[in-house]
């Protein structure tokens, strides 16, 4: 029979193998982002499961794998405990090195399995752990559940979210300044940055200016408005477009054309259905995800009442992060163009903020109910105005080119001398 020393010495470097483990996967789990773990389930393969399991159930998972560790640091404690006691270096200062000793180890070796066997290995090491992380379950599920309540009664505010992104914006200056990239590379990793914050609304294409078709329109117009227009996919409309009924692929017309079966055919049987719809408050990345699983290049996008803000392609989203992207059939035209020093003539479909880039100043004025800049127009005004009517917004003089009876189109901007700022009603 073994002396109870050995048995106590064993105990600990039990223990001590044990908190390693769940270091290892607790470790190897927070070294797995989002994204790779999304892109690992995507491709299937082995792993593809683990993945999912990672994604779905990533806090839980962290949690006992946390608790895991804490029982293993504590058990070391108690045959340390025991097992110094009798030689006189008293119980607490045993299980006082123990805890030390062992967390420390652990969290080194288990830090170091990690980094070295991510991603899949990452993986791997959860499924061998995952019999160990279930046994934790009894004590983290009340843990788990007190911190969603918690999570419930207390918010964590929202700029606390923003210290990662603070961190990553200084190291894009200084790898900036130190001239380890140039300035189109800062801007292309500031965009990437930016990319998850975005929602669907803002890289959008409005509404007003979405080219579509009423189901009942003949090929004979919609030919002539394609090769006016030169875009691959229309959305298609039955009354209303509120109501898309689905998309028509430039192509499979021209099949149709060149099959000569033109007369024979119509509109609502050449369109793919259903549409694909998104949330205008989605955030971009998850548009662009779900595009990529359905195989979808444009998506209309909802506004709170289920009818169409406007529509969102690949092409969008990609702009987004690369900046404009002209072709043959794009208008040379940009949204906002300057016409000498401080005067400015925009679209009034552009966004404020952007505007606001543009000009170096803040513009926005009013309760901020509103994305663009006819918007802006119209809420400080309380109604469409007529072309040619003037307004202050800060240290602009804003003036109405061109509007109709329902909405604004283009706005004059000029700066004015810096002796006064203020918000004056449309005259």
């Amino acid at each position: 029979m073994e002396e109870p020393s050995t048995q106590l010495a064993l105990g600990i470097a039990g223990s001590l193998l044990l908190a390693a483990l769940y270091s290892a996967a607790n470790a190897g789990l927070g070294a797995l982002g989002e994204s790779a773990l999304l892109a690992i389930r995507d491709r299937g393969g082995p792993y593809a499961r683990d993945a999912d399991r990672a994604i779905e159930y990533r806090a839980a998972i962290r949690t006992r794998l946390l608790i895991g560790r804490v029982v293993s640091v504590s058990l070391a404690a108690v045959c340390a405990a025991f097992l110094f006691a009798p030689s006189g270096l008293g119980a607490t200062l045993g299980a006082g090195v123990a805890v030390a000793f062992t967390y420390g180890i652990a969290s080194q070796v288990g830090g170091t399995i990690a980094r070295r066997r991510a991603p899949r290995g990452a993986l791997r090491t959860l499924r061998w752990m995952r019999p160990l992380e279930l046994l934790m379950d009894p004590l983290a599920a009340p843990l788990t559940l007190l911190a969603k309540a918690i999570e419930r009664v207390v918010p964590i505010p929202e700029e606390g979210h923003d210290l990662p992104a603070r961190a990553l914006e200084h190291l894009i200056e200084q790898g900036e300044e130190a001239g380890a990239f140039g300035e189109d590379h800062a801007d292309l990793l500031r965009s990437v940055l930016e990319f998850e914050g975005t929602v669907a609304r803002e890289v959008m294409v409005p509404r007003t200016k979405v080219v579509a078709f009423d189901i009942e329109t003949s090929l004979d117009e919609v030919i002539a408005r394609i090769d006016e227009t030169g875009h691959s996919r229309y959305p298609v409309y039955r009354g209303s477009i509120d109501q898309v009924e689905g998309i028509l692929y430039a192509k499979d017309l021209f099949r149709v054309l060149r099959e000569g079966g033109l007369e024979s055919t119509t509109l609502d049987a050449i369109i793919r259905r259903p549409a694909f719809f998104v949330q205008e408050t989605q955030k971009i990345g998850q548009v662009l995800r779900e595009m990529q699983a359905r195989r979808f290049h444009m998506a209309v996008v909802a506004d709170e009442f289920g009818g169409a803000a406007g529509v969102v392609t690949l092409e969008d989203i990609l702009e987004e992060i690369v900046g404009e992207i002209e072709d043959e059939h794009d208008d040379e035209t940009r949204p906002v163009q300057q016409h000498g020093p401080g005067r400015y003539v925009a679209e009034a479909t552009v966004s404020v903020y952007d505007l606001e880039d543009i000009l170096g100043e803040t513009l926005a004025a009013g309760d901020g109910d509103y994305d663009s800049l006819g918007g802006m127009v119209v809420q400080l005004v309380g109604r469409v105005p007529e072309v040619g009517a003037e307004l202050q917004v800060g240290a602009f003089d804003l003036r109405i080119l061109e509007a109709d009876d329902r909405h604004v189109t283009r706005v004059e901007i000029i700066r004015r001398p810096p002796s006064t700022t203020a918000v004056d009603a449309a005259q």
